[in-house]
């Protein structure tokens, strides 16, 4: 195995990235007819400076992205993303085969990627409204849902209007994010949030599923409106900590591994825009809702080391982003984001809120400054500012993800 700072890995990555891009050059410069396969390169860099009350002032490359995909033949294309948190590590959080031809509406994702799950879970951190990651998510799950396995989608029209569904099921999930300074991950064993483990062979209830129906309409004279339902389901796939405070300071075990937990997760959201047809400004509102229920892994008493699987409470989160385009330049915004949390057992849930503005400078469709200030208010914690300055820059075909 390597780890993302080993000089093999750096090898391989250094390898991978240059045998794609000499067969890039070379699929571009010849016949499109004859090659087949022409990749199609795409570069982000994402740079924020941070100032809280909490943390300081920070200022970091937080990301540069470099996203490759092409059509293989009339069954399929593929795509896959490469990620350099701070420019130090290499990450593959998508590498994915889709067969998209398969005709009547139908497509099969294979590969690792991010679950189609709520509106924004597909949405690479760059390409949210705010500059930084959504907080009830990130709260809740412990950032966006990825996962190795198969997806399903189909599409479909009912009269006039468009509706999708999918359908996937995941050996492995964890949850993908992004602080200020880089990338972090729980793929695997450990960690907060979901986290997909076994403690010996895995069979068919340690895997997740997950599903997704969504329709889009008309809206006015020049606009629409979308509604989604997504769920996550679990039986017994995933991985936590367990902590024995009695245990401190007697030799004994204090903390482990815990397998065998479950989640239960259902959500709506809710997306309208409209567009001017006098000037070049535009409107943008979305608002997701989630019910989230996660198992927990609790031990008590002086000498014992093992663990027992408890149900977590079901906590709720909802975050609401409003955007209006002043023109091609210019836009702004704000959000709202509200969330439960639970701290001691039988106690009551406590909420916490993030809530803010942000301007955006567009020079060109692939140069964005964003300016935003954010109050951040959770239990147990004096209230905090946020001040973000992010500066993100966008070279070459930039696609991922499914928009509704």
């Amino acid at each position: 195995n390597t780890q993302p700072g080993d000089p093999s890995m750096k090898r391989i990555c250094f390898t991978l990235l240059t045998t794609l891009f000499c067969a890039g050059l070379n699929a571009q410069s010849s016949d499109a007819a004859k090659t087949g396969v022409q990749p199609e390169f795409g570069f982000v860099l994402d740079a924020i400076a941070i100032n809280s009350d909490a943390e300081g002032t920070t200022a970091d490359l937080r990301m540069a992205e470099l996203s490759v995909s092409s059509r293989i033949d009339p069954l399929g294309r593929a795509f896959a993303i490469l990620e350099f948190p701070s420019a130090e590590e290499v990450h593959i959080p998508e590498a994915v085969m889709v067969f998209d031809g398969l005709g009547d509406g139908w497509e099969i994702r294979a590969g690792r990627s991010l679950l189609d799950f709520g509106k924004w879970n597909t949405t690479h951190m760059h390409d949210l409204p705010t500059p930084n990651a959504d907080p009830v998510r990130t709260a809740l799950f412990g950032g966006a849902l990825s996962g190795t396995g198969l997806e399903v989608h189909r599409w479909w029209a009912q009269g006039d209007t468009p509706i999708r569904f999918s359908f996937g099921a995941w050996p492995s999930v964890g949850a993908h994010s992004h602080s200020a300074h880089g990338h972090e991950e729980e793929h695997g064993h450990g960690g907060s949030g979901i986290t997909s483990g076994v403690d010996g062979p895995m069979s068919l209830s340690d895997w997740s599923f997950s599903g997704r129906l969504a329709s889009q309409m008309d809206f006015g004279a020049n606009g629409w409106w979308q509604w989604g339902l997504s769920c996550f389901s679990s039986q017994q796939g995933l991985a936590g900590e367990w902590h024995n405070e009695d245990n401190v300071g007697t030799g004994e075990e204090e903390e482990g591994e815990a397998f065998g937990l479950g989640a239960r997760t259902f959500g709506v959201d809710l997306s309208l825009r409209t567009n001017s047809l006098g000037d070049e400004g535009w409107n943008s509102f979305t608002l997701e809702y989630w019910r989230h229920l996660q198992d927990g892994a609790h031990a008590e008493g002086v000498g014992v080391t093992d663990y027992e699987i408890e149900e977590g409470e079901e906590l709720q989160g909802a975050w609401l982003t409003a955007e209006h385009g002043f023109s091609k330049s210019w836009s702004g915004g704000a959000h709202a984001a509200w969330w439960e949390e639970s701290h001691e057992e039988g106690e009551p849930l406590e909420t916490a809120l993030r809530y803010g503005i942000f301007i955006n400078r567009h020079f060109s469709e692939f140069q964005r400054l964003r300016f935003s200030l954010e109050q951040l208010e959770e239990p147990d914690e004096e209230p905090s500012q946020v001040l973000s300055i992010q500066w993100s820059t966008f070279l070459g075909k930039h696609r991922h993800g499914l928009d509704w």
